[in-house]
């Protein structure tokens, strides 16, 4: 696994779905491995709310390597 590559979680440990998370949920590793942790912003929708503020559902964890699988590498 590398930065940019899509994962899926494969994991349904609690932390995960306290966080909102659910087992086959996708998302986008953001920078390199660190202790053991890749950061990953899982997919959510981009809204507009009744103020007029932009904002997003997006879920950012940090997983381990046996919390996801690869679906699509990034090209380096």
């Amino acid at each position: 696994m590398k930065e940019y590559d899509r994962v899926e979680l494969v994991s349904d440990k609690k932390k995960f779905i306290d966080l909102g998370l659910k087992k086959g949920d996708t998302g986008t590793i953001l920078g390199p491995k660190r202790n053991g942790y890749w950061l990953v912003v899982f997919d959510g929708e981009i809204f507009q709310d009744e103020d007029g503020v932009w904002s997003t559902t997006e879920i950012d964890a940090a997983v381990l390597d046996e919390d996801v699988k690869v679906i699509w590498e990034c090209p380096d």
